[in-house]
């Protein structure tokens, strides 16, 4: 579970990437809030808590439905960052699926 820390900072930076490509519009402040919070995720799953992973799936299912929702409507990012905030969220979340899956079948 800890290799999803990978995508999920890679995704932190896409959010504040996007931000400044936005010129820091105010639709745009949005993004510090997902950035922030799988920055804070991101310690707790190497700290290794198994509810922690569970919280970041959702937080990444979330957050892919999210981006798709927003490259539909008026972009507060440039669509080539929330593409690659959608793969990595997308990384992030099967890496937590399989390693809660190797975690269920170990025990």
């Amino acid at each position: 579970m800890r290799l999803a820390v990978i995508p999920l900072i890679i995704s932190a930076a896409l959010h504040v990437l996007g931000l400044a490509l936005a010129g820091f519009a105010y639709e745009s402040v949005f993004l510090v809030f997902p950035a922030m919070l799988y920055c804070l995720l991101s310690v707790f799953l190497l700290r290794g808590n198994k509810w922690v992973a569970w919280l970041t799936l959702v937080c990444m299912i979330g957050g892919i439905a999210g981006t798709i929702i927003e490259l539909m409507g008026p972009l507060m990012a440039p669509s080539l960052v929330l593409i690659g905030i959608i793969a990595s969220d997308a990384t992030a979340a099967s890496l937590l699926v399989r390693g809660l899956w190797l975690d269920r079948v170990a025990t």
